[in-house]
């Protein structure tokens, strides 16, 4: 209809029928009746008998169904309301609560032609197809149960038709040649159930398809460049015909990633059909959805959470499996030049969670990861939000804040600024309480500090995430092992065709070693913050404290999330907990956990664009096999800070502390030779505990002296012996070697 976009639209929501006068009759006439209430007719100004568009809110038209406007029998039915047969809701894709908009499509047309398919060889095992010169006498039989229906639309099925033998069941595939049309059946009108050479052709449908493609998507460009390659495949005619294609793409990713969203931004392209696989449906509704995609194709199945459906090690799980599995095969069987229009589109967790079955030629060979977003794409998605920040500001507070939300994803972000708001607008309340309405409001820089505190990175739910807040210059000293770190980690990211040209591979795994309190986890954190990396943080105990099995899924599920959310950094802080020393003849509860981190480290699959960097205080426990190259190739022997580490460290303290000007700070330094980093720390806070009871007592508001930090020095007791060093540096001599 030309005039479509001028004519009056009314938006409604779908409710049951009640009533004796709207029930379903058994002969199906009426079924694609739409019960309006008058005041809805009159708007729309449509009379009861005239045809009807419905399509989805949100959708395209071009997804539009036919149907028949009809005065509802119930007095009290809101305008906004219509009463819709459960056979048109089936046929239509469309449940109870469904948003539609409706408007005028003119008069009922005539069904010209009617093509109906056989679906009892499809649903009974064991029934044959009817063959060509059965066909005519089953039209003849079909023709009674059409007129008896009067109005024919697409999708409608006839059920228990016989001929003096076994009973079938048809449904309407075409009407004038359409999936989506309808028509008032007549004597002229031509019927014909399509043979498997018809079934097997490209079906023509209502007008050109809309474009499957999915635009506007920021910070995850390579995963939509790949998506959008693959969709195209539904769109051409294949030159290498010899190659076996797939209708089905499997996204996977962490929580929060963009599955869901992209999956809506696929099925709102308008292109198809939208049926969908419940993670409880059984074995007959998992045949009957992809018979109905068959159907009514172009058509776009969407299964969520596959993994609940075919992950379990019992015999329903694996019987889903192998019928998702041969309807997968169904789909492409004979299909060389072309697909079918039928797009399976499951998302997971975990792609590993996935049946390998599931994974052959023909299944879901095409396997998208929606990775954790770098910096860079934190930034190009909050700037798309486009947040309501002072324009003179917005550039540095979105960057600023890009830098600071490692881990999070975008519907973490969504959540911080979501937060942000409610936090802004709980103050703008207050104000306006006190000082009237305001204009131009905007997110503060303290509404978006409160948010981070309130909204976590979701990206490592299940297992220990730190996001590091730590720069060089807060660690004063250990000069030395900053510049280790920074070669090893900034150099391959940095300097690519430096390492290629003098063949130079890029280190798996770093081991910081030494005495407690020596700055290694502080390290470990501020080499991710500064160089702007995903920093999963782990405590080896943690992992072990897991029930059995699940140590072991936690440590690859650890490494799969920092392949997605490369480059990153994983930290395991305590590793002798998981990486002690197997033992000989005797059973080791962490065994299993080392064996599995060495897989990861130096497995099949290579380790691209994550940093391994492990702590521990015991590094005698190792096991050798952990040392070797290609795991944790560079060893780092952070020792207790010398006389110009401890230095830098009272000069970082100086910083935050309000001194008295008799503070001789070199003095300090020479003074607590032998201290850890730690301990200097705690030398500075003892000294600050001090002058705040003697400001208790004198109620006078006093500065640290010397005085103090001299006192503390006595308090604060070395933890580190000569012997324990030694140890340490007898360890480093021979560590090497033994790992030979």
């Amino acid at each position: 209809m030309s005039t479509q976009e001028t004519q009056k639209t009314l938006e409604v929501k779908i409710r049951p029928y009640s009533g004796q006068n709207n029930q379903e009759r058994p002969d199906l006439k009426g079924v694609s009746r739409v019960h309006f209430s008058r005041e809805a007719l009159l708007e729309l100004r449509l009379e009861s008998g005239q045809a009807v568009y419905l399509w989805k809110v949100g959708q395209g038209q071009e997804q539009r169904r036919e149907a028949v406007a009809w005065l509802t029998a119930e007095k009290s039915l809101s305008k906004k309301v219509v009463q819709v047969s459960k056979s048109f809701q089936d046929a239509a894709g469309y449940k109870l609560g469904d948003d539609l908009v409706v408007c005028a499509a003119g008069n009922l047309a005539v069904a010209e032609t009617v093509a109906l398919r056989d679906m009892t060889a499809l649903e009974s095992e064991g029934v044959k197809e009817l063959r060509d010169g059965e066909l005519v006498v089953w039209e003849y039989l079909l023709r009674q149960s059409l007129a008896r229906a009067e109005v024919i639309f697409a999708g409608m099925t006839f059920k228990n038709i016989s001929a003096n033998g076994p009973k079938r069941t048809f449904v309407v595939d075409f009407v004038n040649g359409r999936p989506t049309s309808q028509g008032k059946f007549e004597e002229s009108t031509s019927v014909k159930i399509l043979s498997q050479v018809d079934i097997n052709a490209q079906p023509q449908t209502n007008g050109p398809l809309p474009r499957l493609q999915v635009v506007d998507i920021t910070g995850i460009d390579q995963a939509l460049k790949k998506l959008n390659r693959f969709l195209s495949n539904f769109d051409r005619q294949f030159k290498f015909s010899w190659a076996q294609r797939s209708c089905a793409v499997l996204l996977h990713g962490g929580h929060g990633t963009g599955k869901t969203f992209l999956v809506e931004k696929i099925v709102a392209t308008g292109w198809g059909r939208v049926l969908r696989i419940e993670n409880d449906y059984k074995i007959p509704a998992i045949r009957s959805v992809f018979k109905d995609a068959r159907m009514t194709q172009p058509a776009i199945i969407v299964i969520d959470e596959l993994e609940v459906l075919v992950s379990k090690e019992d015999s329903q799980s694996q019987q889903v499996t192998r019928v998702l599995g041969e309807e997968l095969n169904n789909l492409v069987v004979g299909q060389k030049e072309s697909l079918p229009r039928i797009l399976v589109i499951a998302t997971t967790l975990n792609a590993s969670s996935i049946p390998m079955s599931l994974k052959k030629r023909g299944r879901f060979r095409t396997d998208i990861s929606l990775p954790i977003p770098d910096a860079a794409a934190r930034k190009a998605i909050l700037k798309s939000l486009a947040p309501p920040v002072h324009p003179d500001t917005q550039k540095e507070t979105l960057e600023k804040l890009g830098d600071r939300t490692h881990a999070y994803t975008a519907e973490d972000l969504v959540s911080l600024l979501d937060n942000a708001c409610e936090i802004a607008e709980e103050k703008v309340e207050n104000d306006v309480s006190e000082k009237g309405e305001q204009e131009n409001l905007y997110l503060s820089q303290d509404d978006i500090e409160q948010a981070l505190l309130l909204v976590r990175p979701t990206a490592m739910h299940d297992i220990t995430l730190q996001p590091p807040s730590v720069r060089w210059d807060e660690i004063g000293g250990q000069d030395n092992i900053k510049k280790a770190l920074r070669r090893a980690v900034e150099a391959p990211l940095l300097h690519p065709e430096r390492m290629n040209r003098l063949g130079a591979t890029p280190k798996k795994g770093l081991l910081l070693y030494g005495p407690p309190g020596c700055s290694k986890t502080l390290s470990a954190q501020a080499m991710a913050t500064e160089i702007g990396f995903n920093f999963f943080a782990v405590k080896g105990a943690e992992l072990l404290n897991m029930y059995v099995g699940e140590s072991e899924r936690a440590v690859r599920d650890i490494f799969a999330r920092a392949r997605a959310a490369s480059p990153s950094i994983i930290f395991f802080d305590e590793i002798e907990s998981i990486g002690s020393k197997r033992e000989k003849g005797g059973r080791n509860s962490g065994v299993n956990v080392l064996t599995t981190l060495l897989n990861e480290m130096d497995g099949i699959e290579t380790l691209k664009g994550v940093t391994v960097l492990a702590a521990t205080n015991q590094p005698q426990a190792l096991d050798l096999a952990l040392l070797r190259p290609g795991r944790f190739d560079k060893l780092l022997y952070v020792a207790p800070p010398d006389l110009a580490g401890r230095e830098a460290i009272l000069r970082v303290r100086q910083r935050k502390m309000d001194l008295a000007p008799d503070v001789d700070i070199p003095e300090l330094a020479r003074l607590t030779d032998g201290y850890s980093g730690a301990e200097m720390v705690g030398i500075c806070q003892t000294a600050c505990d001090e002058v705040i009871e003697k400001c208790e007592v004198t109620g006078e508001e006093l500065q640290v002296c010397m005085e103090d930090f001299l006192n503390a020095i006595k308090l604060v007791k070395k933890q580190i012996t000569p012997e324990l060093i030694r140890g340490y540096e007898r360890w480093a001599a021979g560590a090497r070697g033994d790992a030979d």
